[in-house]
């Protein structure tokens, strides 16, 4: 975070998806605007996830070209919903996180008690 030396509101340099520096005044407005967004901007070369990817890709492949057409439509069906369970899965988590890291912020500002239960009977 940096701030202006013409205004008192910070602004933020941010990566977006890997390649590009902008700079931001509000991180919540541009989220809201979808131009930043959780998911990850790039696989870096030789990861692991890169390499996984890479057996995925190959062995689908090598089964769908092993099949036939009506096998292909039942495979697609399947990788389809997979990926739609992964998704949800991801959002769920991403979700969860942030309820997790408001509560912890909630926390540090307010106190245990308060955070959660709402503050103490006087």
């Amino acid at each position: 975070m940096v701030f202006d030396s013409h205004s008192t509101l910070p602004y933020f340099w941010i990566n977006i998806y890997g390649t590009e520096w902008v700079i931001i005044s509000s991180i919540l407005e541009e989220f809201a605007r979808g131009n930043i967004s959780p998911d990850v901007g790039s696989i870096p070369k030789g990861s692991h996830y890169e390499r996984t990817m890479k057996i995925i890709c190959e062995t689908e492949d090598r089964l769908v070209a092993e099949l036939n057409d009506e096998l292909k439509d039942v495979f697609r069906k399947h990788v389809d919903a997979q990926v739609e369970v992964t998704l949800t899965a991801e959002i769920d988590r991403f979700i969860y996180g942030y309820r997790l890291g408001i509560l912890m912020t909630m926390e540090v500002f307010k106190g245990r008690d308060d955070a959660i239960f709402g503050g103490k009977d006087s």
